[in-house]
């Protein structure tokens, strides 16, 4: 059955409200790990310097396989995706985009920027809290 203009036009507004609100904030960021992968997918198809296709190499054949290994460890995926910095060497415009999201999505989660990764924030000595009893 065919929806409506009206019914498409309410689901549109209903994703708008709630990418706004934040509540779609899951649903983005599986998007966004979704589009790196296929970056790293489409680039892992083409042929490496020396002409053999990444995938002869490192034995990952088919899709399947490869999201298989990035999810093999938590930062399989992150570590692919940096390899690609700062000179984002091979990829399109968009398979560059794809792969900064991610990075930017986990420098968020640690509370880095790009800029002071590897540099760690010294957090203060606590204060000595005074003797109420005292």
């Amino acid at each position: 059955m065919a929806m409506s203009n009206a019914e498409r036009q309410r689901r549109y507004r209903q994703k708008l409200k709630a990418r706004a609100s934040g509540d779609a904030l899951g649903d983005r960021v599986r998007d966004a790990v979704e589009r790196a992968i296929d970056a790293l997918w489409a680039f892992h198809e083409r042929p490496a310097p020396g002409g053999i296709r990444w995938s002869d190499i490192d034995g990952c054949t088919s899709l399947e396989i490869y999201r298989a290994e990035l999810q093999r460890s938590p930062d399989n995926l992150l570590q692919a995706c940096r390899a690609f910095m700062p000179e984002c060497e091979g990829l399109t415009d968009a398979e560059i985009r794809a792969i900064r999201a991610i990075i930017e999505i986990a420098d968020a989660l640690r509370l880095t920027h790009a800029a002071t990764l590897g540099e760690l924030v010294k957090m203060p000595p606590p204060r000595p809290t005074p003797d109420i009893a005292a």
